[in-house]
């Protein structure tokens, strides 16, 4: 079997490899590096979108937002609550701009591979790692990887749920939605065995990405998302529409103990290192924080640092466990927390950029009972 060398290969071509890629080549240290991408999932196939809130009117994805909003809605059994979140944006990207937008960097750069080949498996020798693929053996001194074993993490013993939504992208004929807010969690739909809300993304008047999400470890079906989500267009806006688009997913919510290597000594990557925000599921601004450190550290010759736990992770755990043995609190404080909390401070806390001061007046506002016992 041939062997090919690689200054840096990334394991998946998803939100994170790609980000990497664009971090890597973009860096003012790069000089024509070799890097390949495997994919074997063809991950720009699955159909799926991106959210986030960001300060910077200059955000380096700015060019491919879809649709940004300057207010969000909470949805309470008395009502819709909008609000400003300046200096706060929110802003939505769509898979097929996502990847549109790296494979272009791909095709204009002739040291940039891009792959669907099968990893059969991978390991290390010395300083160089050996890639097997259903092709050929690849060599490389830089490897980057997001692959993960879910059930791993889930038969640890750290807590694990799912954050599962389903939601369709619609098209009414009347002019029915807000496109000034967007309504990041409408808690007045049906309350099962875990915490569930409607999330409403409006593009226009008339059309909107509306999902069911559910914090639980039960794996809802289809017909139980779909028969809340008719409920829930019904109630709301009582109009004809046309299904354009359908969006499923399964986010893992977990304090499991995330690496920053894999046992085989890759970099890990996307979910593979905890990227994703255990109590939120919110992802591609800790994967765009996280490429820009690898990047760094790439060029800069640095062997990263193992993650650290942070008092944020503590919170995560508090959370978690009410979400998992009493999801009617856990119900009541997220309510109590965006009824009490500025949108703002909210925002801020998680994306743990706030102080211990500003956390303290933040629990605060919120039923003291319910996380001490979480503690003890």
């Amino acid at each position: 079997m041939n062997t090919t060398n690689y200054d840096i290969v990334i394991l998946g071509g998803g939100c994170a490899g790609m980000q990497l890629m664009h971090q890597l080549i973009h860096h003012t240290n790069y000089r024509g590096e070799s890097i390949l991408i495997l994919d074997e999932d063809k991950t720009y196939l699955q159909p799926k979108s991106w959210c986030f809130w960001h300060k910077s009117e200059d955000h380096p994805y700015q060019s491919i937002f879809n649709t940004t909003w300057n207010n969000l809605s909470i949805g309470f059994p008395e009502g819709i609550k909008e609000k400003s979140i300046n200096p706060y944006r929110y802003s939505f990207i769509k898979s097929e701009s996502f990847f549109d937008f790296h494979f272009k960097e791909i095709h204009q750069n002739n040291h940039i591979h891009y792959s669907n080949d099968k990893v059969l498996k991978f390991e290390k020798c010395g300083n160089d790692f050996f890639i097997e693929t259903n092709q050929e053996m690849i060599k490389t001194k830089a490897l980057y990887s997001s692959f993960w074993n879910q059930a791993e993490v889930a038969n640890d013993r750290s807590i694990f749920l799912q954050q599962q939504f389903y939601g369709w992208e619609i098209y009414t004929d009347q002019p029915v939605f807000n496109p000034r807010a967007a309504t990041l969690m409408d808690f007045s739909i049906t309350q099962t065995n875990g915490v569930n809300f409607a999330y409403v993304l409006p593009h226009s008047e008339h059309n909107a990405l509306i999902e069911i999400t559910g914090f639980c470890e039960k794996e809802y079906s289809i017909d139980f998302f779909e028969a809340v989500l008719k409920q829930y267009i019904q109630k709301n806006w009582n109009c004809s529409y046309k299904i354009i688009k359908t969006e499923r997913a399964s986010i893992p919510m977990t304090n499991f103990t995330f690496k920053r290597f894999t046992k085989e000594g890759a970099i890990a990557i996307g979910t593979a290192a905890g990227m994703v925000k255990p109590t939120t599921g919110y992802a591609f601004n800790r994967i765009y924080r996280d490429s820009i450190l690898l990047a760094n550290q790439y060029f800069n010759k640095e062997v990263p640092a193992e993650f650290s736990h942070t008092r944020f992770k503590f919170y995560d755990r508090l959370l978690l466990q009410l979400l998992k043995h009493s999801p009617s609190k856990g119900l009541h404080i997220l309510k109590q927390l965006f009824r009490k909390v500025s949108y703002q401070q909210i925002l801020c806390f998680l994306d743990e950029d706030s102080s211990l001061f500003q956390e303290a007046l933040l629990f605060a506002k919120l039923p003291k009972k319910d996380f001490i016992k979480q503690i003890f």
